[in-house]
């Protein structure tokens, strides 16, 4: 899909129409949006530069991810977007920055661009942006996403912390072992994922900061003085995640390792209770395969239904421990 938006944030969508002999005048940033070869071709042939396609966006190596090319400033970096199943990760978008166009190619849904659209788009606005104004003001929205995640992350670690944390005994009704059990199996993987989402911030703050600081390496005297302010300030802020990103994942490594202790001490409490009952019936044990309770005055003996008595106090000895061991939550 491609979209044109002028210089005052208004927005015309193009996206059938691809028969254009010159662009509109006032047209500051061409977004792709999942294109395909027709809309690939239609913007390379005003913007004078060869766009990816989704399938190499996503495997550009490293090396190629920030360079000039003549006046053309060609940046990619990894952004955090929610799949349709509910799943963070990263896409990776390329921005095309020219004097007075700028281009974007992505291959998802980014919330970070819909709000950027979103509030640039208010009746009666007639601020006039140009190309650099956007591509500050789309990386600014994308920093915001990240900072929102980085928040929602920390509250999420806290939610599980004090989880984690709650003496069962404490509780009114002591949870029973099966049941904490699962508990702490499902913070195991509410922690795996986090892990995960941390891993994902840490990729994209670092794209964007490597971003950040390239442009500002080599793009400084192309950049009016209120975008360089902007850009330090997106320094800043990436600078002050990072540290908070750093602080989370300290975060999740100590609850992992805590969990980890819960479910070892649970298990050992377990073989604990089997080690006393193992204890406790091994000298009666002995004693019976000692002298295979074969006594002239065993009563049994003489019972019409002996051999029925002793299947029935088999059954018996095992139901009782199971009953008792399902009354106290082991299974």
């Amino acid at each position: 899909m491609l979209k044109f938006y002028d210089n005052v944030g208004a927005r015309d969508e193009v996206t059938c129409d691809l028969t254009l002999p010159d662009l509109p005048s006032n047209v500051v940033w061409m977004d792709l949006l999942d294109p395909t070869a027709e809309e690939l071709s239609f913007v390379e042939r005003f913007a004078k530069v060869i766009l990816p396609d989704d399938e190499s966006l996503e495997d550009l190596q490293t090396v190629s991810r920030l360079r000039f090319e003549g006046d053309i400033l060609q940046v990619f970096t990894p952004v955090l977007f929610r799949d349709p199943a509910g799943e963070v990760r990263t896409t990776t978008v390329g921005f095309f920055l020219m004097p007075k166009l700028l281009v974007t190619v992505r291959t998802e849904e980014l919330l970070s661009f819909t709000n950027y659209i979103n509030r640039k788009v208010k009746p009666g606005d007639a601020t006039v942006h140009v190309a650099t104004d956007v591509f500050v003001g789309l990386l600014e929205a994308i920093v915001d996403r990240m900072a929102d995640a980085v928040e929602a992350l920390g509250a999420e670690l806290d939610r599980v912390s004090r989880q984690i944390f709650t003496n069962p005994a404490d509780s009114p009704k002591r949870i029973k072992p099966i049941k904490y059990e699962a508990e702490l199996e499902s913070i195991l993987h509410t922690v795996g994922r986090s892990g995960d989402l941390t891993s994902n911030i840490r990729d994209s703050l670092l794209g964007i900061g490597r971003l950040l600081a390239f442009v500002t390496a080599n793009a400084q005297d192309k950049l009016p003085n209120g975008v360089k302010n902007r850009i330090k300030t997106l320094r800043q802020d990436i600078a002050s995640l990072n540290d908070y990103e750093t602080r989370l994942t300290d975060k999740v490594q100590f609850l992992l390792d805590s969990t980890l202790g819960f479910i070892n001490i649970d298990q050992n409490r377990l073989f604990r209770l089997l080690t006393i009952a193992s204890v406790v019936g091994i000298p009666p044990t002995f004693v019976v395969g000692l002298y295979g309770m074969n006594f002239k005055n065993m009563p049994e003996y003489d019972w019409a239904w002996g051999y029925q008595w002793g299947l029935l106090l088999v059954a018996i000895s095992m139901v009782v421990p199971a009953i008792w061991l399902r009354r106290k939550g082991w299974f």
